[in-house]
């Protein structure tokens, strides 16, 4: 029988370079569309990046267009909200369009004057306690502390307050005479603002009127084969990222006023303008929360003589960030709309490059307006992956990296985290068995070497003994089953997952390797397991195993033997006419249906009593 397998294989092998021989066109086409599709690839690379440079050079040049065009759409997305919810009510479309929007004015401007006002009294009131700030400087620079840039400050301030004195002269005053241009270009800035002021209102108005025909007028360019998908992206975008924002916005309000009602407590001057401040400044990651307490503290150290009032409105700040930042914002906001925090810095930073301050106010809204879409738009959905929280690898794919660069412990780790949420069970069959699945087509396509195959084997191995361990039972003497390996292997992985498996079942497992066949046969006669898990993985030690299978069958023709590895599996029927009870095909199945066939032959096997000490055999019923 072997002989021929031999001489089929050398005719197929014989066929095959006949083949290759006489295909040498086609080969040179298929090498020709591979060269050709690098060379597409390397182009659509290039388009792409000579396509970013442009649009950045458009947005940066832009800014006066750009800049207000992007608060609009912010504050739509904020609005949109609250003008669906007012529109429900008498007020209809434009009503609730002309409430909110005017209402979201008045409050801009007011607090802003407001603020105007606040900032006027405190420069004042720094100015009045600069005594105090020497003394606490001096205090630092007894230990040689360089905190300049404080001691820059409180004196900008000072001198910004103070009033030289002058003599009192009689002096005539003669007008200079200035050409229009030179009174615009004195109020070019004040008219730019108010202009771009008005334009994001009248944008925004436009925007939450006519939201439904813009919407349209999308699904149009779109066309009519697209029209399902861009439907769903459009309103399922628009709706999360209003929420988003909304929310966000309610988070930095309750953040200003936790805030400004500590220090009304601590007694910090102008507490309620600090509060308005760092919800403000909390709209830009991470380093907003940082500048809207530095104002504060700078202020408690210049006006109170002691030190604890700057501590405790430097400890309020760190405390109410924690508290919003990392116990209400993820129960409010969840993973919806997750985005990195490194993504949130880039951001931040590319955008506070590209536009300012005003980018720093929109790069959160930005970033998150980017992943989200990326999750519908094929062209955007770089964005998503780069920005977005969740792991951009599947779960057995990021196992595979970690033990493809040889991280052993963050390998470990994942797997510890899998545990936690999954079973034994899930575990093997969700990432071990698809990270060794894998691993054999990488190595059959020659991407990684035997070494770390063999380190991957060998850290799942430990992984599958480990997690077996924790899970076994205490083993029932009258469940044994023996596991053993052909001769110079060790057990196949398959084998050993399966084992520790039914060690979770209760089950008692004795493992051997490199047992000569002789000691396995006296083990077996003399321990009578209910069943003999045999593996092998090497196709070379192949006839080693159809022998120790036909060794077991003869001597032991009542007893479950199951065959295991990819050796076995390589011929299912030739291993079960070797000896083989049934070879297992999937892990999903082995368990079961190993349960299923013990339970059929202690059915179907003789049952056994005893009476007055002595044993009767006695035959199942008919």
């Amino acid at each position: 029988m072997y002989q021929d397998d031999e001489d089929t294989d050398d005719l197929d092998r014989t066929l095959s370079v006949r083949r290759r021989a006489s295909d040498t066109a086609p080969l040179s086409v298929e090498a020709q569309y591979a060269d050709k599709r690098a060379q597409e690839r390397r182009q659509s690379n290039a388009r792409t990046f000579f396509t970013t440079l442009i649009v950045i050079a458009v947005l940066y040049l832009a800014r006066p267009v750009v800049v207000p065009i992007a608060l609009a759409i912010l504050f739509a997305f904020l609005l949109s909200p609250i003008v669906a919810m007012l529109e429900r009510t008498i007020l209809r479309r434009t009503g609730a369009v002309v409430l909110s929007l005017g209402l979201a004015v008045a409050g801009l401007s007011l607090g802003g004057y407001w603020i105007y006002q606040q900032f006027s009294g405190v420069a004042h009131e720094i100015a009045s306690s600069s005594s105090k700030i020497e003394e606490k400087l001096r205090y630092f620079r007894r230990f040689n502390i360089s905190i300049a840039w404080v001691e820059k400050t409180a004196q900008q301030i000072a001198e910004s307050t103070e009033k030289p004195e002058v003599a009192d002269l009689k002096v005539r005053v003669i007008p200079e005479k200035r050409t229009i241009a030179d009174q615009y270009k004195k109020a070019a800035p004040t008219i730019e603002f108010v202009a771009a002021g008005f334009l994001v209102v009248v944008l925004v108005f436009f925007l939450l009127q006519d939201r439904e025909s813009l919407r349209d007028k999308m699904l149009r360019l779109a066309g009519r084969a697209h029209l399902t998908v861009t439907t769903q992206a459009i309103g399922e975008t628009s709706q999360r990222i209003s929420r988003y924002l909304l929310t966000i916005a309610l988070l930095n309000v309750g953040f200003g006023v936790l805030i400004g009602l500590g220090l009304f407590a601590l007694r910090v001057p102008h507490a309620s303008l600090w509060g308005v401040l760092a919800g403000l400044l909390r709209f830009i990651p991470y380093v907003g929360a940082v500048l809207s307490a530095s104002m504060p503290t700078i202020l408690a150290l210049a006006v109170f003589p002691n030190w604890f009032t700057a501590l405790a409105v430097l400890g309020l700040f760190i405390l109410s960030d924690q508290l919003i930042g990392g116990f209400v914002e993820p129960i409010v906001v969840g993973h919806r709309v997750g985005v990195s925090p490194i993504a949130l810095l880039v951001a931040a930073i590319f955008w506070g490059w590209l536009w300012g301050p005003v980018g720093l106010l929109l790069a959160t809204p930005i970033s998150v307006c980017l992943t989200v879409g990326g999750e519908f738009i094929p062209a955007l959905r770089v964005f998503s992956i780069m920005f977005g929280t969740e792991d951009p690898l599947e779960g057995y794919l990021s196992f595979y990296n970690r033990l493809l660069l040889r991280d052993r412990t963050g390998a470990i780790a994942i797997a510890d985290r899998y545990a936690e949420a999954a079973t034994m069970e899930e575990m093997f069959n969700d990432l071990f068995i698809p990270t060794l699945t894998f691993a054999q087509e990488e190595l059959n396509r020659k991407r990684i070497t035997p070494a770390h195959d063999h380190f991957i084997k060998d850290v799942i191995r430990e992984l599958i003994i480990r997690f077996g361990d924790r899970n076994a039972m205490i083993g029932d003497a009258e469940r044994h089953i023996v596991a053993v390996s052909v001769a110079g292997e060790r057990l196949s992985l398959g084998t050993l997952m399966l084992t520790q498996l039914l060690r979770a079942e209760g089950f008692s497992v004795d493992y051997f390797t490199d047992l000569p066949d002789s000691e396995l046969v006296a083990f077996i006669a003399e321990v009578k397991p209910e069943a003999l898990f045999v593996s092998c993985s090497n196709l070379d030690h192949l006839d080693s195993g159809y022998t120790l299978l036909q060794l077991i069958a003869s001597n032991f023709p009542e007893l479950m033997i199951v065959a295991g590895g990819s050796g076995f599996a390589r011929d299912q029927q030739k291993t079960i006419g070797a000896g083989a009870t049934y070879v297992p095909s999937t892990l999903r199945e082995a368990k079961d249906d190993f349960l299923n066939r013990r339970k059929g032959s202690r059915r179907k096997g003789q049952r056994s009593m005893t009476f007055s000490g002595t044993r009767f055999r006695v035959p199942p019923p008919a």
